[in-house]
């Protein structure tokens, strides 16, 4: 499991989309469909949470090599010592959802950080309810002069709110939510009973990864990321642009492509079905996330928030 977020932190890329339930259906039909909804919107106050109840008597940790938390009015306050070469920060709430152990949930990636590079991070993570108990995954990468990047160990941090503009519940996390199919040129993604996050800025992360079995995910051995795909919100994301994307037809130099480098749009005019095509495996499947602002953040566009992530089946495609 924490293989498998870790891969798609790498891998960012969106599409989206979302069914209304309201459809006149009676009280019995409504309570059964609001059973399988997914609803990703901020709440505080009245709505039940069955998420993390886990870690309820698990004993706090406020303060970790490079971390310290303390509830604080409006959240809980990260001072997170940032080493000199750091390159990368991302701050993970981990839950137990109906088996799923320290599954990653809600993600906060602050944008700003080379600014911080070998000083003090200090911010206010506001997505808490007062009374529940946090945890959280810290992440941070550094990047050396010949631009080789590594993850240092994550620091676990466990803390209780005493205030925040509350949460997202994830309870209904484990339905199916995707629909993947491919036409042999594009790829088509459907959201299904999910309510998105609300705010400005909501957009779209989907991770297109190709394997070789339909059952078991081995993301040491078969599993290859080829592509990304960031979009905005919508009903149903079709399309064969890639933002970025992995030829793997010539390993001995492998293309990335991100907004921080020169983008090879000549290549990935090549369009979707060539880097499927080039990881030589049997099944498509993807990842996807809805990302947002927080609006109650000061300066909200320097922190990209980001959902749990959503998992297609995977599809048989040669």
């Amino acid at each position: 499991m924490k293989i498998r977020n870790f891969i798609f932190g790498i891998a960012l890329i969106c599409a989206i989309c979302f069914t209304s339930c309201s459809d006149g259906s009676s009280s019995s039909d409504s309570n059964e469909t609001s059973s399988r909804v997914l609803d990703l919107r901020i709440k505080k106050n009245g709505v039940v949470h069955n998420s993390s109840r886990s870690i309820e008597n698990a004993a706090e940790i406020t303060q970790t090599d490079h971390v310290k938390a303390t509830a604080v009015s409006g959240g809980i306050q990260f001072e997170i010592a940032l080493p000199s070469d750091a390159s990368y920060l991302e701050i993970r709430r981990l839950e137990d959802i109906e088996g799923m152990e320290d599954f990653w949930t809600t993600r906060c990636e602050p944008q700003n950080i080379l600014e911080y590079a070998g000083k003090t991070y200090t911010f206010v993570y506001p997505l808490c309810e007062p009374g529940e108990k946090y945890k959280f995954n810290i992440g941070i990468q550094v990047t050396d002069e010949k631009q080789n990047s590594k993850d240092l160990d994550a620091e676990i941090i466990i803390i209780t709110a005493t205030d925040g503009i509350g949460d997202i519940d994830y309870s209904n996390l484990t339905s199916r939510h995707i629909d993947l199919s491919y036409d042999g040129t594009k790829p088509t993604v459907k959201v299904l009973n999910v309510i998105p996050p609300e705010g400005d800025n909501v957009g779209t992360r989907i991770a297109y990864y190709a394997k070789n079995s339909s059952t078991e995910t081995d993301w040491n051995n078969d599993v290859i990321w080829f592509g990304n795909y960031f979009g905005k919100e919508s009903d149903t994301v079709s399309s064969t642009k890639l933002h970025e994307a992995k030829d793997y037809t010539s390993l001995d130099n492998p293309v990335y492509c991100s907004e921080a480098k020169n983008q090879n749009q000549e290549l990935l005019a090549k369009g979707f079905s060539h880097f499927l095509e080039s990881t030589n495996k049997s099944y498509l499947f993807a990842q996807y996330a809805y990302t947002f602002e927080v609006n109650e953040m000061k300066n909200p566009e320097r922190y990209v928030w980001r959902t749990a992530i959503l998992d297609s089946e995977a599809i048989k495609i040669k």
